[in-house]
């Protein structure tokens, strides 16, 4: 790989993933880099209007031309395109949002949402990463995720969280769904469903979040759900969903 690349590359996630304006020092302590290296490149990246910079300070953002280019990028996004007419099924099947996500490092990042049409809605912010083990879409994200994400992930947990952790995560891996109920938020419940591509990779997940009674893990509900999530699998490469779908 191009060293220079995957430089400007890090920079760039440090920056998504601040949540706000952040100094140069702080972003060589995150990236464990030296100030003059990281300013060169962000004086790249600004030139190039990836980057802003405040007037008269050292503090840093995203620029608006990674927000055109976002843009561009959703609108090309293979599966928001072919998950589309699923996620409007769901929401209607269901009667509650639909959100779409893809994996990234271990995380879930919402991609898509189909807010529900009640008059009181739960609303899902694109953009938003979701992380295991406290969330469903994080799990199923991790359950999938190479050896050494997940070690990255499960290594603060003490002994006994990880083996149960690591049970669910082959559970998840098995039963191709999963549930969570007040984790993120009080009264809140999720099911989710892997989106499995080419070689059984995954690539993203489908849940549809409710209030905790208007959601629950029961085998209609998983059923509805698995059928949209293996028409996408289908489409993007894999058959998964065949034989558990056959058997139910």
């Amino acid at each position: 790989m191009i060293k220079s690349v995957v430089v400007a590359a890090q920079i760039l996630e440090a920056l998504a993933n601040s949540g706000g304006p952040v100094r140069l020092a702080d972003l060589s302590r995150q990236l464990d880099m030296p100030r003059a290296r990281i300013h060169r490149h962000l004086k790249t990246l600004r030139e190039l209007g990836f980057v802003s910079q405040e007037r008269n300070g050292e503090r840093y953002w995203l620029g608006s031309r990674l927000f055109v280019l976002g843009q561009a990028a959703r609108e090309q996004f293979e599966i928001t395109r072919i998950a589309e007419r699923p996620m409007h099924e769901l929401r209607d099947a269901f009667g509650q949002t639909i959100v779409l996500s893809t994996p990234i490092n271990g995380e879930a990042l919402i991609v898509a949402v189909t807010e529900s049409e009640n008059v009181v809605q739960i609303s899902v912010r694109p953009g938003v990463r979701l992380s295991a083990p406290q969330s469903a879409q994080g799990r199923i994200a991790l359950a999938w995720a190479p050896d050494a994400i997940r070690e990255r992930i499960l290594d603060p947990l003490s002994a006994v969280e990880r083996a149960t952790t690591e049970a669910r995560l082959d559970a998840i891996r098995s039963r191709l769904y999963e549930f969570s109920s007040g984790e993120m938020l009080g009264g809140i419940n999720i099911l989710a469903a892997p989106l499995l591509g080419d070689g059984d990779e995954l690539a993203g997940t489908i849940a549809v979040v409710g209030a905790a009674q208007d959601i629950a893990e029961t085998p209609d509900a998983v059923a509805t759900l698995q059928r949209e999530a293996a028409a996408i699998s289908a489409t993007l490469g894999s058959n998964a969903y065949a034989t558990l779908l056959k058997g139910s």
